[in-house]
């Protein structure tokens, strides 16, 4: 498809994202199981679906509807007991709607500058691939028209929607789907821009203010799979091709860049790029996943009566510290560097609440730079728990264990993330050295070099030492012992 740079203005680049976000309420959205997975290993039981495509509010059937049901899959669901109950299974019509989730949303919206309706009529979206049990998906638009600012300019919100998060996919055949329903129905916030994007980075930039904006309500939930991105993009003499499922903000640029060239590729061959949904894959490639859904897919849910939203109420919603007003209170403390990554970071919670008992520095800096060291060697960050953190800034600031020791604790954690802290920094031998044992060490090193004693090549010494100690001291003790040492 050729690498030569591509000028999005030129090309007619058209873009728009949906960003949807698990919220981290007590309950899920229709019903009273708890908003998590399970935490069984089995299930306690599974069930057996075959769904149809049904006419939606024009009297029409969606064509990605009827192509989802033309495949003629079979639908198995694991049933977790401890987060399940008749209304995932279909088998009890939804309960009231979650007031907490509401709220969130509704917080949301306004942060977004949206109108709100004065009712909120909750809707049925025909969705046929296994992902729900009763073949839609429940949505209800809680904002409208809203906006943000960005860095090339004002980008509108046409609508905030909540919604229920869907199955979680455990396999995948050609004619049989295995999903598991603890996910199912967790409530989810899904934001849809304009199609105003500029070109890729603009993208990741937008994607990245709205994940900010969500995280600032401090009930984002956290982990692989919590946020993800679904991209419309066009081109001139192209078509709108949605691609769904792109989790890394990352990933952005690199999967719009590909989708033009696609396109880009099959007009030079005069083949016309069709309406079409596909699915990032991690590359950043795309793949064919169904034809385009049309507005044939939407009727009214008659379980759930509409819910009214008095204007005194919308006033009365509080918002919270916004994500600029929350970076400059933290360049204050830990520097501007520090202060962009860690606003970012869907860890930025457990940094305001670990800052205030730890050094900010250095937990921000583990929130950060190591853990994305942990996680591009390819260990699963989300097994780690806030205690986990908690613990390791404990020893460190005891004198338990050296900072340079976090990173191979935080990788034995996720190995093994039932294992007590302190278990593992003596089974990886970094407890903390105490000054006699590194003074010994620093001797050692200084008799073993006296060119480099000599010639005061202080970062080569202090290279040595740190080899020596492994971790098991911290590095600025480390430097200002050898430099007393010089003196």
């Amino acid at each position: 498809m050729g690498n030569e740079k591509l000028d999005y203005e030129k090309l007619g680049f058209k873009c728009g994202i949906e960003i949807h976000n698990r919220l981290a309420t007590k309950h899920k959205l229709f019903c009273k199981c708890p908003a998590r997975f399970s935490k069984k290993e089995k299930p306690d039981f599974i069930i057996f679906r075959k769904l149809r495509a049904v006419p939606g509010e024009t009297g029409e059937i969606d064509i990605a509807a009827e192509f989802e049901f033309l495949r003629d899959r079979d639908y198995f669901y694991h049933v977790y007991e401890d987060t399940c109950c008749l209304v995932e299974l279909d088998e009890e019509p939804p309960h009231e709607i979650n007031r907490e989730a509401l709220f969130i949303a509704l917080q949301i919206a306004k942060m977004l500058n949206c109108e709100i309706p004065d009712e909120i009529h909750v809707m049925r979206k025909t969705i046929i691939d296994g992902s729900n049990t009763s073949g839609f998906q429940r949505t209800a638009i809680i904002g409208m028209n809203g906006w943000i600012e960005t860095s090339k300019g004002k980008v509108h919100i046409p609508t905030v929607c909540l919604e229920e998060e869907s199955a979680g996919i455990v396999e995948k055949m050609e004619k049989k789907v295995v999903y598991r329903l603890d996910r199912l129905g967790i409530p989810l916030i899904e934001i849809s821009t304009a199609p105003e994007i500029k070109d890729p980075e603009h993208a990741k930039e937008v994607a990245e203010i709205l994940g900010m904006i969500v995280r600032s309500t401090g009930k984002s939930q956290r982990g692989i799979g919590v946020t993800r991105q679904d991209l419309n993009v066009s081109i001139k003499g192209g078509a709108r091709v949605e691609i769904k499922g792109v989790q890394e903000l990352e990933l952005i640029p690199k999967v719009l860049e590909f989708e033009v060239r696609r396109q880009l590729e099959l007009i030079r061959k005069g083949i016309k790029p069709q309406p079409e949904t596909r699915v990032a894959k991690p590359d950043g490639s795309t793949e064919f996943m169904r034809p385009l859904p049309g507005g044939e897919r939407m009727y009214p849910e008659t379980d759930i009566p509409p819910i009214r939203i008095p204007k005194e109420f919308i006033a009365s919603i509080p918002l919270p510290e916004t994500w600029q007003e929350k970076l400059k209170r933290f360049e204050k403390i830990i520097g501007k560097e520090l202060a962009e990554q860690i606003v970012k970071s869907e860890y930025c919670e457990w940094f305001e609440e670990l800052s205030k008992t730890f050094e900010p520095k250095l937990v921000a800096r583990t929130f950060t730079v190591i853990l994305k060291s942990v996680k591009r060697e390819g260990y699963n960050i989300a097994l780690l728990k806030k205690e986990h953190f908690s613990e390791i800034f404990k020893m460190v600031s005891n004198g338990e264990l050296a900072k340079e020791g976090i990173e191979q604790v935080l990788k034995a954690l996720c190995r093994n993330p039932e294992k007590n802290v302190k278990e593992i920094v003596k089974e990886l031998g970094l407890e903390g050295m105490n000054k006699e044992e590194l003074e010994k060490i620093i001797d050692n090193v200084f008799n073993e070099n006296p060119e480099l004693v000599k010639e005061k090549r202080f970062s080569a010494l202090m290279g040595e030492v740190m080899k020596m100690v492994r971790g098991k001291a911290d590095g600025k003790l480390v430097a200002e012992m050898i430099k007393r040492k010089f003196k």
